[in-house]
């Protein structure tokens, strides 16, 4: 039976979908000792419902707001309301939120198992969406939203602060790591592989949530170093993914969901293309036949324009610059231009007016393999770095931190060609290989410094161009350093563009008005820093 979704403010009055708890009605006959297959179905429900991104996220915030930002894509021009992106990122997270807080209710009255271990991972999922989706905002309902069957006080709720946000969902995580890492407590309940994503290996939570506690503690940590310092300190010492263990969505492991929202984003701006910012990092010139490329992820990145050439679009166009012309996906009548629609042999299909180098085609339209990315373990070994560069939780060291950082280059590398393109089955045509010689010349460019100034930046430059797929990873480092790659040679800067956060959507203003009204002040708009921006 499908069950329809009732927005009421903040807190949320729905009932559970259909795409949550299909077969869970008949199943949750006796509250008090729910069975483990009802369980695992709310639990999976949870995982499908929160985790993937919404199509208006990625085109109206990511797309069009934090590249634009970060310039990890040439300017766009926005084609969608900040609106609608706001409605994706308040809906997705607020949408599973009553099951969140059912599914705690169900493994409290378990009976036959221990659930310290089940409520651990449940935490680990709430505690990083959450996360998430403050970065967006600041301050937002947490503490007493979705909780509108308890009672009618629920049906409006405040918001929480951002910083205590921050604080509790930290220390959420370092909880749930410690009950994972309790080796004396057994018979507990596990979701297994009804754990779509990380198939109920409690291992690889341990690591995921440390490696979150690395970015997220280390991101404000200059904001109350006596809190969050101790926290990235157990985090370095604990085990964190490495090797193949860089953690997203994979749709193979998914059942039948695919990464619908990708392809429909890049369609939708039809002007994301490569910056010069990012081709400045990667090629040693501007030879437009790509001699100068010395960053092997530019080819799996990137391709050429309509001519075959790589050409990047000035980040910062003067007025004899085109404005339009620059994208090679479907805006108008197929086939002048790429959509879901193309095949492996029109991916040349790139339309008259593709002049400069658009985001790669199977990058972009792949669904059924290549994985919606949430950290990586170069990002791990970046961070790292950062913090024995910097002496931050640990001592500093030149030494260690030089390691982590070539570490981290090579487990990009690793990532991008030897687990997304080299085994993506639909990845045929100008597929790219990467051989030791590339691996070798790379790094040799991009050697660490002996200064530890312009190391730092190495390091950022590095987080920077791994988290192409995760634009709010390089937004969120261009906000709390303003040291993230940029093209200086125009005007573009933050007095021009105040953009920082996303703005709350117009359900709030409408349905939780006293709240909304406390919180933005009559100003919802996107030029709040948040507490922990530069």
């Amino acid at each position: 039976m499908k069950k329809n979704i009732i927005y009421l403010c903040a807190s949320f009055l729905f009932l559970l979908t259909g795409s949550c708890t299909d077969g869970f009605e008949e199943l949750n006959t006796d509250p008090k000792n729910p069975t483990e297959t009802s369980v695992y179905t709310l639990f999976n429900g949870i995982i499908k419902e929160s985790l993937p991104l919404g199509y208006n996220e990625i085109a109206a915030i990511h797309n069009e707001q934090y590249c634009f930002q970060s310039q990890q894509l040439g300017n766009v021009t926005p084609a969608r309301p900040l609106s609608s992106g706001a409605n994706d990122i308040w809906n997705i997270y607020y949408g599973p939120l009553k099951n969140i807080h059912l599914l705690k209710k169900m493994l409290d009255e378990t009976q036959s198992l221990k659930t310290d271990k089940a409520h651990a991972c449940l935490n680990i999922l709430w505690a990083y969406k959450t996360l998430r989706t403050v970065d967006y905002v600041g301050n937002m309902p947490f503490s007493n939203a979705g909780k509108a069957d308890l009672g009618a006080e629920y049906y409006k709720v405040e918001y929480d602060d951002q910083e205590q946000i921050y604080k509790e969902c930290l220390t959420m995580l370092n909880d749930a790591v410690k009950a994972l890492m309790n080796t004396s407590d057994t018979d507990q309940l596990t979701f297994g592989n009804n754990d779509t994503f990380l198939k109920g290996d409690f291992e690889l939570w341990i690591k995921f949530a440390n490696s979150i506690i690395l970015r997220y503690a280390l991101q404000v940590q200059h904001t109350n170093s006596d809190f969050y310092v101790p926290l990235l300190t157990e985090a370095i010492n604990r085990p964190l993914i490495e090797g193949d263990e860089s953690i997203g969505l994979w749709p193979g492991n998914m059942g039948n969901w695919s990464v619908d929202s990708r392809s429909a984003s890049f369609r939708e701006n039809n002007n994301s293309c490569m910056g010069t910012a990012m081709w400045n990092q990667m090629s040693k010139n501007d030879n437009v036949d790509g001699s100068g490329i010395i960053d092997p992820r530019c080819y799996v990145f990137f391709e050429t324009n309509i001519d075959g050439e790589w050409k990047a679009y000035p980040q910062n166009p003067d007025a004899s610059t085109p404005v339009q012309d620059r994208g090679a996906y479907l805006t108008a009548s197929y086939p002048e231009g790429r959509g879901e629609g193309a095949t492996e042999q029109e991916w040349n299909n790139k339309g008259a007016g593709c002049r400069y180098s658009p985001v790669n085609f199977y990058l972009v339209s792949d669904r059924e393999f290549i994985p919606q990315m949430f950290i990586t373990v170069a990002e791990v070994h970046f961070l790292k770095a950062e913090l024995y560069n910097r002496g931050i939780g640990v001592s500093q060291n030149n030494s260690l931190a030089k390691e982590e950082y070539e570490n981290g280059i090579k487990a990009s590398l690793d990532f991008w060609y030897n687990q997304v393109v080299e085994p993506c089955e639909r990845w045929k045509i100008n597929k790219p290989s990467l051989s030791q010689t590339q691996i070798d010349d790379y790094l040799e460019f991009a050697a660490y410094s002996s200064d530890e100034s312009t190391a730092l930046n190495q390091i950022y430059k590095q987080i920077w161009i791994d988290s192409f797929m995760q634009p709010w990873v390089g937004f969120n480092l261009y906000r709390r350093t303003k040291l993230t790659p940029r093209d200086e040679s125009g005007n573009y800067n933050d007095g021009d563009y105040n953009f920082y956060n996303v703005i709350y959507p117009e359900s709030e203003k409408l349905y939780n008005s006293d709240n909304f009204q406390n919180a933005t002040q009559g100003n919802n708009s996107s030029n709040k820093k948040l507490f922990w921006h530069k």
